[in-house]
């Protein structure tokens, strides 16, 4: 089975419309599901193409936790 190639003109179209479609949903997953849907494609593909679009930004656990314990040690520190 192979997987079709799609145009970089279709990739952009797809990217931009994720971009577009974003702020109205829970998370970018979600809209990236969205997306998905509306084009006849794979979320994975519209994640990826994201990524390297930079629209998308994949996310490290540790970067993300060590965020998650500065937030939290500014809100202490407002009294929060």
């Amino acid at each position: 089975m192979s997987t079709p190639s799609y145009s970089s003109e279709f990739r952009q179209m797809v990217v931009e419309r994720l971009a577009e479609l974003e702020p109205q949903f829970p998370s970018i997953s979600a809209a990236a599901e969205s997306v998905a849907r509306e084009h006849g494609i794979s979320r994975d593909s519209v994640r990826r193409w994201s990524v390297e679009a930079g629209v998308w930004e994949a996310h490290n656990s540790a970067t993300l936790r060590s965020l998650k314990a500065e937030i939290a040690a500014l809100r202490s520190r407002l009294g929060e």
